[in-house]
């Protein structure tokens, strides 16, 4: 049991020592060595200079398909509440950058990946809060619907209660009636 564990371990490492030398062998495949100190000057930005940089980096990636403007422009188009956020385009750029066979070992090919991952999940955790939203507009339609017909339910009771009121008062009257006409008939018997 235990020289399987080591056999597995070696394999892995034989394996991943092939991938480091396929990657340090591709030239095209230089690191961007700035691209954390973008995302800090990013962070900083106003929303004017976050759209000028935005542009900028659109037109040099139109220019020159450059995978490190690729991920600048990502990281951009990644940051929450900016005039400039958007996460489909940067979604689709990743899925261009992930699946562009020139970038299979870039060396921020693992940032890539963070990146794709963390635009997923903001995404799905915002068709959740729409998903949550319109179920809460159902709900909140539903407890109208129910107040509005409790309400009625309400009006009908108390008017039922007046009508009940006027037929206890009506037969009250009538009682009233009986025995007056009842008792002077009797004075009549006596005499």
């Amino acid at each position: 049991m235990m020289y399987q564990g080591m056999g597995i371990i070696a394999v892995l490492t034989l394996t991943a020592c092939a991938q480091w030398q396929i990657m340090t062998q591709a030239g095209h495949n230089e690191a961007c060595e700035d691209i954390t100190n973008f995302y800090t000057a990013a962070s900083s930005l106003s929303p004017k200079s976050g759209k000028e940089m935005l542009q900028a980096l659109r037109s040099n990636q139109a220019q020159s398909d450059n995978p490190c403007d690729q991920l600048r422009l990502v990281i951009l188009l990644g940051k929450p509440d900016t005039a400039f956020h958007d996460d489909a385009e940067a979604a689709r750029l990743l899925r261009n950058f992930l699946h562009n066979p020139e970038h299979a070992y870039h060396p921020d090919r693992g940032l890539a990946l963070l990146l794709a991952d963390n635009i997923k999940e903001r995404q799905q955790l915002q068709e959740k809060l729409l998903s949550q939203e319109k179920g809460l507009a159902l709900e909140q339609a539903v407890s109208q619907k129910l107040a509005q017909k409790l309400k009625k339910e309400h009006a009908a009771t108390k008017a039922l209660k007046s009508q009940l009121e006027q037929l206890k008062s009506i037969e009250q009257d009538i009682n009233e009636k009986e025995q007056s006409v009842a008792v002077p008939n009797g004075k009549q018997n006596s005499r």
